[in-house]
């Protein structure tokens, strides 16, 4: 096989999928009832699950050294990767996962003889931004958001593929888009960031209109390793009650808040690849209900998992 028509479909995937593009089910237009974008599934390496073989036996005929195969042409040879369901006691998925290493978050709908319900499957190292959904009178729709931390220190690549559901109740993912990112190199706080999108179409009297879809996003951040946690209870005025201050990897399983704290200061001291100490900082405001304080830890996959830590009230002074 000549070797640029080689190299440019083995990247094929890299080509259909970048950030911030759009994107639908092929049947969409077709079908009144079409397959949701439900979420993202993250894996170390590219799916690949492009009929190269069928796209091969198709078009051979019309490929050239300078062939450059567009999304629409080829979206007829892109292949699914199909959840496996979890099964409740009584029999209908409680869950569903993919047989392939990675992680996710993603809203699949499950449907009994009398309702419908909607769980979330968010998998350990996801840090969920928001789960949102709307009932509006076009249908409903979910938008999701959420990030993962690599601690830096090797290159390493992250592929985000998007994750629908069809009407019958399948789970399924189609290769997405990746990065590589060098973590010797990086700053916390950097970024890459991908969005898959869903826009229904309805077409009537000549004229089409078009409705929000589902809408999911995707971050892959850098953060330092964690060294140390100091925890620092402040009342209303910011005045500090009281510090602890903790090994990343041995954080207590809940936190006693002083009577009259208002809101904990989390100062994270954590180190670079090269050696260099730095220091971040959060607020998190108390109000009293399912008050926690979020810590990470190092996990052996270089991703920083994180910890949600309760801060439960404590008795008031005599």
């Amino acid at each position: 096989m000549n070797k640029r028509l080689f190299a440019a479909l083995a990247c094929l995937g890299l080509l259909l999928g970048c950030a911030g593009c759009q994107l639908a089910d092929p049947e969409a237009a077709e079908t009144p009832e079409r397959d949701r974008l439900i979420g993202a599934y993250v894996t170390r390496e590219y799916v690949d699950l492009f009929d190269i073989e069928g796209y091969l036996a198709d078009n051979l005929d019309s490929l050239s050294d300078d062939v450059l195969i567009s999304g629409e042409d080829a979206s007829a040879y892109e292949g699914r990767l199909w959840a496996q369901p979890v099964p409740q006691e009584n029999g209908r998925p409680d869950d569903w996962v993919f047989p392939v290493e990675g992680m996710g978050l993603y809203c699949p709908t499950t449907v009994s003889d009398v309702e419908s319900s909607v769980s979330t499957h968010m998998d350990q190292g996801v840090v969920s931004n928001g789960v949102h959904y709307y009932a509006t009178d076009e249908g409903d729709r979910v938008e999701l958001e959420f990030s993962l931390y690599y601690a830096g220190g090797a290159e390493v690549s992250f592929f985000c593929n998007p994750v629908y559901q069809t009407p019958d109740g399948r789970v399924y993912l189609t290769s997405g888009s990746g990065v590589s990112l060098d973590g010797s190199e990086m700053e916390p706080g950097n970024m890459w960031s991908v969005t898959f999108s869903d826009t229904a179409s309805e077409t009537e009297d000549s004229q089409t209109t078009q409705t929000a879809g589902d809408r999911v996003v995707c971050h892959i951040g850098i953060m330092f390793p964690p060294e140390r946690v100091d925890l620092i209870q402040l009342d209303g005025d910011s005045r500090e009650l009281r510090r602890d201050g903790y090994d990343a990897g041995a954080m207590p399983e809940s936190v006693t808040a002083d009577p009259a704290c208002a809101s904990v200061l989390v100062q994270t001291h954590e180190r670079a690849p090269d050696g260099t100490a730095s220091v971040s900082r959060e607020l998190v405001e108390l109000t009293g209900e399912n008050d926690a304080v979020t810590v990470f830890s190092v996990g052996e996959d270089g991703l920083c998992v994180p910890r949600d830590i309760p801060v439960v009230s404590g008795e008031a002074r005599p």
